[in-house]
């Protein structure tokens, strides 16, 4: 079964948060990005804009690509 890139995105970023240390609001507070959005992102119901993106992968110190990888 096919994995969507919605539902390896939020994964990944669920993933890079835990690894950071950062709970989901000091997370958020730093990416610049709402609570709501990021738990969409994480559930992979999210179709983030490419500047969240960018955020995203600034804050967990990953290129955008990665986000996007199978793991």
């Amino acid at each position: 079964m096919k994995t969507s890139i919605q539902h390896i995105l939020g994964e990944n970023v669920r993933r890079g948060r835990e690894g950071t240390g950062l709970g989901k609001l000091q997370f958020c507070l730093t990416a610049g990005i709402s609570r709501p959005e990021l738990d969409h992102i994480e559930n992979g119901d999210g179709n983030p804009k490419l500047e969240t993106l960018v955020s995203l992968a600034a804050c967990l110190d990953v290129e955008v690509w990665e986000l996007l990888k199978p793991r």
